[in-house]
């Protein structure tokens, strides 16, 4: 049998490098070859800026670029083509690891890729890290609890619209809105007519420079818009409920 080595995908939360994990930080120094995800366009990795403290000297550090759209997704011709970069050094065989924002099995990159990776290499060893995630970040850069109790907490994309968050407001008694920069207005409007509008809280570039921190739909839209920047909404119960 053939040795492989270790793929871990490794996540290194939403951009305070403090924010690594323990694990996050062996795995970085102990691992032959350090993948980042690199934009197609500008070839730049905010998780490798994020992982760089933390990377040993001498570290060979390989950019795999992604077209990170809902057709390059479908496509999935860059994640075929990457899976092959990876393939190949698993079988050298090396250890590596691929850095992802926040959590690696939360709206990552890291996913499409291990998917194509095991169309290839079905016994693949592979290893999660979980990082920090951005909503998890924002709550606590807000002092919000996120959940109490027999709260639920209903987690939604907005990419496509706002028809999700409409019914998970109509669920749950916490939201957390991701991607959702092109859809402000309208989301602002439906919290609004829902009753929410002075709860909701926005986060931009969550623990990173520029951080931005802002409560209340007014304000919001008032802010122009951030890519990395996600929204949270709690109802708030009375003492009995």
């Amino acid at each position: 049998m053939t040795q492989l080595g270790t793929l871990y995908g490794v996540g290194v939360g939403p951009g305070d490098p403090e924010l690594l994990t323990l694990k996050a930080l062996r795995v970085l120094r102990e691992v032959d070859v350090v993948f980042t995800s690199a934009q197609a366009k500008s070839g730049t990795s905010i998780a490798q800026e994020i992982a760089a403290p933390h990377l040993r000297d001498g570290a060979e550090v390989i950019p795999l670029a992604f077209d990170h759209t809902f057709e390059g997704v479908a496509s999935g011709a860059a994640h075929r083509e990457n899976a092959a970069v990876v393939v190949e050094v698993l079988r050298r065989p090396a250890t590596a690891a691929f850095l992802t924002l926040g959590d690696p099995m939360t709206y990552s990159t890291f996913t499409y890729l291990l998917s194509a990776i095991r169309e290839i290499l079905p016994d693949a060893p592979v290893a999660v890290v979980p990082g920090i995630t951005s909503f998890a970040a924002a709550a606590a850069a807000a002092v919000e609890p996120l959940a109490e109790g027999d709260e639920s907490l209903c987690i939604v994309s907005a990419a496509k619209g706002t028809d999700l968050l409409r019914r998970a407001l109509g669920a749950a008694d916490s939201v957390v809105v991701m991607k959702g920069f092109r859809q402000t207005a309208a989301l602002c409007e439906l919290f609004e007519s829902e009753g929410l509008g002075q709860q909701v809280i926005l986060s931009a570039r969550c623990s990173r420079p520029g951080e931005t921190l802002v409560r209340g739909t007014t304000r919001i839209r008032e802010l122009p818009r951030q890519y990395m920047s996600l929204l949270l909404a709690r109802r708030k119960r009375g003492p009995n409920c």
